[in-house]
């Protein structure tokens, strides 16, 4: 389906209507799915889906909505009917008119007709790979979801701006069982020649393996070595805190913090609209503002906020290509590697654990950040240096910021992780924590 006729039309009707500004989006996107469980494909699905986003202003109101019935007929009706709405609404105090073109765009290669088109069958033989792969590390049984997924999408806005872009992934998301014993593994990637999914399959079962000799601890204050997977939930909630709609909100630990310490200086963190292998590229914000590289923490420096057009204004700052139309966002981060091997990160710990996989990570305030997780799979317990067995049953209960600045080494390798648990895509190293309160997640 050609898109770019569809932002277009859209953003005439809007126009002949009385819209002052409009941003109108036009996107597509198919997914094809593989589950898998006990070592054999349980489900297989495909999904192709076209929604219209659109944004209007009349007389300094707002009004935003969508549809997924692209017909000539639907899309004139949804325009009238977001006008006819619009006119109703009290004025906006935070109206800012949407920016200007033209604006030169980045480029990048995230993009694999490979994904896109992948044929029945591709899927289900990456999948046979990857259940015997588990097998032969060692696992005995294994489950999980191989997905590839295709976008388009096209911009059409007020401000003079007609833009295209699409982009593609493939992602795994695993885990091996050895006895009641688990171990998980991630693979993402832009590109069928840069996916290495059997590497993960492997991992995940090596910790599985190593995962059924268990041990005791007790609740206490330790310090923490978080995986790739694991840092990558943490530092997606640094991204979303750099919002500036959250710090507005008063839902952000960043409030009032630019040009402060906020971290360690061993942590810098940028978010990317396009980076190499970045699963979730954008050349252009919901605006048509061109995204680009925003340094949000520089050697523990908070460095700026991310802001759209309406924020922006009431900052007193620029946009950073980061729009959301009410609510700026990191499009992918990046922490900057350090200069440790994980092994080397072990050796420096006296007492505490490698933690290789979380879920539920929840916030009890989100203005202080205080926060719980709880680790799963393989957990290790560390003493003097070495790794000694394997522990269950904790949940981690600290700040975010403290934790920012009591972070004391970083590792060289780094993983783009992408999950359910990490929706803001990241690339990730392990992180050495000191003094994390750990106690029991069950009695």
């Amino acid at each position: 389906m050609d898109l770019e006729p569809i932002a277009s039309e859209v953003l005439g009707e809007l126009v002949k209507l009385g819209a002052e500004d409009a941003s109108v989006i036009a996107a597509q996107s198919f997914e094809r799915m593989v589950r898998f469980s006990n070592n054999a494909i349980s489900v297989t699905k495909s999904i192709k889906d076209v929604v219209v986003f659109a944004y209007a202003a009349l007389n300094k109101r707002r009004i935003m909505g969508s549809t997924s019935n692209p017909s000539q007929n639907a899309l004139k009706e949804f325009a009238r009917r977001l006008i006819e709405s619009c006119k109703i609404l009290d004025v906006s105090p935070e109206y800012a008119p949407l920016p200007k073109g033209p604006f030169t765009y980045p480029t990048h290669t995230n993009y694999d007709p490979k994904i896109e088109s992948c044929e029945e069958g591709v899927l289900e033989e990456y999948v046979k790979q990857i259940v015997d792969q588990a097998i032969k590390a060692g696992g005995e049984r294994t489950a999980g979801a191989l997905t590839a997924e295709a976008s388009r999408i096209s911009i059409a806005t007020t401000g003079g701006i007609r833009q295209s872009d699409r982009s593609t992934r493939i992602l795994l998301n695993q885990r091996v069982f050895v006895g009641d014993a688990s171990g998980h593994g991630l693979a993402c990637s832009t590109r069928l020649n840069t996916f290495n999914p059997l590497a993960a399959a492997e991992e995940a079962a090596e910790y599985a393996k190593k995962a059924v000799n268990r041990g005791p601890w007790s609740e206490g204050v330790y310090d923490l070595i978080l995986s790739p997977t694991v840092a990558a939930d943490l530092i997606q909630h640094v991204g979303e805190a750099a919002s500036a709609f959250a710090v507005e909100s008063g839902i952000s630990f960043l409030v009032g913090r630019v040009n402060e310490e906020v971290a360690c200086d061993l942590l810098t963190l940028v978010d990317h609209g396009v980076a190499d292998g970045a699963v979730n590229t954008r050349i252009f914000d919901d605006e048509g503002v061109a995204t680009r590289d925003n340094v949000i923490i520089e050697r523990g420096i908070l460095r700026t906020y991310l802001h759209n057009s309406s924020t922006a204004k009431r900052f007193n700052a620029s946009t950073t290509g980061s729009a959301g139309i009410i609510d700026p966002h990191p499009w992918n981060l990046e922490v900057y590697p350090g200069r440790y091997s994980p092994d080397e990160m072990i050796k420096e710990v006296k007492e505490g654990f490698l933690i290789t996989n979380n879920w539920y990570t929840r916030f009890q305030n989100l203005r202080t950040g205080d926060y719980s997780t709880l680790p799963r799979d393989a957990t290790f317990y560390i003493k003097d240096g070495e790794v000694k067995y394997c522990v269950a049953g904790l949940r981690i209960s600290d700040s975010l910021p403290r934790q920012l600045k009591s972070i004391s080494a970083i590792s060289k390798e780094r993983r783009w992780i992408y999950w359910w648990e990490v929706t803001t895509p990241t690339l990730a190293p392990y992180l050495l924590i000191k003094q994390v309160n750990v106690t029991k997640a069950v009695g």
